[in-house]
């Protein structure tokens, strides 16, 4: 009798320590995305800022977005893919969709920017709790570098 409860505690002491394990896990993960994302993101950053002016302060703030998001892209296609599957081909499949938006919205940012529906379109496609989960490298930070859903964004100032 005492080993059957020996064995029930053990279980219900396995489920709180895998699950521990698996948030240490998750953390872990995302901790290493971030910064393999960061490396790659700095290097194409402070290579693409010198082609723009830096007392230009909106085209500055356009490429951090730019940057912020495609930065996004990659970190979260990382995390939903994970170790166990984590491939080139399996991040290029992942990250197609979402950048064909970035650098459609990118493309059309001026045209759309004169939409009278961009305010509310932009506040509406914001990614505010994943800017809380990931927040902008301190090379792109800045008052108004944000993420985004580019297709909300798109469909909504599209719509009539």
């Amino acid at each position: 009798m005492k080993r059957s409860v020996l064995v029930s505690c053990a279980c219900l002491l396995a489920a709180p320590v895998a699950a521990q394990t698996a948030a240490a896990d998750k953390r872990l993960l995302k901790e290493t995305a971030r910064t393999m994302v960061e490396d790659r993101t700095r290097q194409d950053f402070e290579e693409a800022k010198t082609k723009v002016s830096q007392r230009d302060k909106d085209a500055m703030d356009a490429i951090k977005i730019l940057f912020y998001n495609k930065a996004y892209i990659y970190y979260a296609c990382i995390v939903s893919i994970g170790r166990e599957k984590f491939s080139d081909k399996a991040i290029a499949e992942c990250v197609q969709e979402p950048m064909k938006e970035l650098i459609a919205g990118s493309r059309n940012a001026k045209e759309y920017s004169k939409n009278p529906k961009a305010e509310k379109c932009e506040t509406n496609a914001r990614l505010a709790k994943e800017e809380a989960d990931f927040p902008p490298y301190a090379f792109l930070a800045g008052d108004d570098v944000h993420l985004y859903d580019f297709k909300a964004m798109r469909t909504c100032l599209t719509s009539r």
